[in-house]
């Protein structure tokens, strides 16, 4: 039989070393310390979101870039730059509350990953996530998103499972 959840409260020594009173905030928020650190954190969010969409852009020009100069070595420099974009949006959008950003992310990422030439299809497909990825900002999707980002999702991972390799 199960018994009964104890609770310990921490020993001295540790909450002197949890608590800093100096500069850091006490184990009980009060409502003015929790207003401040939703501040903190909208204001955090506002940086991602800026991040994201400044690295969006820079995506975006540089496959306009290699659409131009259809050379190998420009290609595998443009689908580093977005491996390492796509792995940043990643990892950022479910620390803002933005998961259907790390999920298409993460989608992006996945295609991208072990290419090294680009075609008119695999610009064509970069650029659909990238389209998405703006969405989800500009509409400020948070979450999971619904069932049309459900089947946005789905879509994206038959795309990356067809024209991946051909």
């Amino acid at each position: 039989m199960a018994r009964r959840a104890q609770i310990i409260p921490p020993r001295p020594d540790l909450r002197r070393k949890a608590v800093n009173y100096s500069k850091g905030f006490d184990l009980k928020l009060t409502p003015a310390m929790v207003e401040k650190l939703e501040q903190v954190v909208h204001k955090a969010r506002d940086n991602f979101t800026a991040d994201i969409a400044a690295r969006l852009v820079a995506m975006r020009a540089a496959l306009r870039e290699a659409a131009e100069s259809e050379t190998d070595e420009k290609d595998r420099g443009v689908l580093s730059a977005i491996y390492a974009d796509s792995l940043e949006i990643k990892g950022a959008g479910g620390t803002i509350g933005f998961d259907l950003l790390t999920a298409i992310g993460k989608s992006l990422n996945d295609f991208v990953t072990g290419l090294e030439t680009l075609d008119r299809r695999r610009v064509d497909i970069i650029n659909l996530h990238i389209d998405a990825l703006y969405v989800v900002l500009a509409d400020n999707i948070t979450g999971r998103g619904g069932p049309t980002e459900a089947a946005v999702l789905r879509a994206f991972s038959a795309l990356h499972q067809k024209f991946r390799d051909g």
